[in-house]
């Protein structure tokens, strides 16, 4: 099969095949006109030439020429719909002139992206087939600029986890702070990649997305300075990287072996804070950075600028408090108070607690308990357990996202808040999803509560 073009008309002649040769098939034609510019093909005209394979031309498609030609002109010109790409199209049966060429092309708008050599190369032929004249420029978008933080990022953005007996997998925490050295690269930039922009057969600009840069500025702490590049955090001293207040920092550690008790007194520090023992009751721990508490909680007050991570529970004795700026993890929490910035998670249980988060409060994980009995549990994001409230119908108040009575700025949340639960909901409970509460009076299947144009859904889990 043999293709051939004549005023925009395109044909296929088919002839009979030599002993050896294959028969030709539409894929046969596909292939001759792959990447040309033609409307539709008239796949009945395509069978009926190779059915007869009587050597005649078979028009069975057309290009439409962007300004029509004089009836002797030997070309005209296609240009793309995108305008990267112009084409000549054999037109009266003529050799192509120079002067021709320049006002074919100059009559379709093309002015760039001819090649010298491709335009001579067409001066004194005839066109049986379409040929590119022209390519445009493509354009290349710019690439925003991407920063590697060293130092893991677990205050308020990644929740830690929780093991199958409920205590603190720190494997995959890293909130007790990275070991870093004066020196060390705490984070890392690449830069953005500017955009080129792009310009079609006809001359016409197309701008790139300008990419977003990132200033390392916004993210350095205390212990932390930007090199003169701006391509990287150092640390300025030696100590623990931790994220603080959404900034990375390289704090002191202080590490206290046994409990914080009337041996210790009351403990005050800059930096991050590592206690094998337990803090117990009515005694105070505030610390710049984090708190990693290897035993428990007792009715204590703990203050952070970061994360609090408790590995065994927080009994609150109705006097302990925990306030963090990053995340809050521990296997239990018992008529406790605890304010969180990041996501708050808990092994077992949360009982008779005032718990708010201003990212996500997770109980249980799908592999511990999981239960919030009592009192109040709040998160701007989502709460997420697998039981709520008990038998005894005992008042358990269960909130995502922030309701009219608390001045935040909703609009910051991007992910529309919902409270999960996995298995039971028992009499007793509220749970609230924005602006809408569902008071909950007798045993229900878990679910996927949300607020929908102000009234709750529950989608089953």
């Amino acid at each position: 099969a043999t293709i051939s073009c004549r005023r925009g008309r395109v044909s296929v002649t088919v002839r009979r095949p030599l002993p050896g040769e294959r028969p030709a098939t539409p894929s046969t034609v596909d292939a001759l006109v792959e990447g040309w510019p033609i409307g539709a093909r008239d796949s009945d005209v395509i069978a009926q030439a190779i059915r007869s394979a009587d050597g005649a031309p078979h028009v069975f498609a057309a290009i439409a020429p962007t300004v029509q030609p004089q009836p002797d002109d030997p070309i005209a010109v296609h240009v793309s719909s995108d305008g990267m790409v112009a084409w000549l199209i054999p037109w009266a049966d003529a050799e192509v002139t120079e002067a021709g060429l320049s006002a074919s092309l100059e009559a379709a708008g093309v002015s760039a992206g001819v090649a010298l050599a491709q335009f001579g190369s067409f001066v004194g032929t005839r066109l049986s087939v379409p040929a590119v004249i022209a390519h445009g420029r493509p354009v290349v978008n710019g690439i925003d600029a991407v920063v590697d933080f060293i130092v893991p990022r677990v205050a308020g953005v990644h929740a830690p986890s929780a093991g199958d007996d409920a205590t603190v997998d720190y494997r995959e925490m890293g909130s007790t702070g990275k070991p870093v050295k004066s020196g060390d690269v705490v984070a890392q930039k690449t830069p953005v990649t500017e955009a080129v922009e792009g310009i079609t057969v006809r001359g016409v600009a197309i701008p790139g997305t300008i990419a977003k840069d990132i200033d390392l500025h916004k993210f350095n702490g205390k212990g932390t300075q930007v090199t003169e590049d701006g391509l990287a955090i150092v640390a300025s001293t030696s100590g623990s990287g931790s994220w603080i207040a959404d900034r990375v920092s390289v704090l002191p550690l202080t590490s206290i072996s046994g409990d914080v008790d009337f041996s210790t007194g009351n403990v005050r520090v800059e930096g991050d804070v590592s206690i094998s023992g337990t803090i117990t009751t009515d005694f105070v721990v505030e610390a710049t950075g984090n708190i990693t508490v290897l035993g428990a909680i007792e009715g204590a007050t703990v203050v952070a600028g970061g994360s609090v991570t408790i590995n065994g529970g927080f009994v609150g004795q109705e006097r302990g408090t925990i306030t963090a700026g990053g995340s809050v993890t521990a296997r239990f929490m018992e008529h406790a108070a605890v304010h969180a910035g990041g996501p708050v998670v808990v092994g077992f249980e949360i009982r008779q607690c005032t718990v708010i988060s201003e990212a996500s409060v997770s109980v249980g994980g799908g592999r511990g308990p999981g239960r919030i009995t009592g009192g109040l549990v709040r998160a701007k994001h989502s709460v997420d357990a697998a039981e709520v409230g008990a038998e005894n119908g005992v008042s358990t108040k269960v909130q995502a996202g922030w309701g009219k009575e608390l001045d935040a700025e909703v609009s910051e949340v991007h992910v529309p808040p919902r409270v999960t639960v996995r298995q039971t909901v028992h009499p007793g409970v509220d749970i609230t999803v924005g602006g809408a509460v569902d008071h909950v009076t007798s045993n229900r299947a878990g679910g996927s509560w949300k607020d929908v144009d102000g009234k709750i859904s529950i989608i089953p889990v």
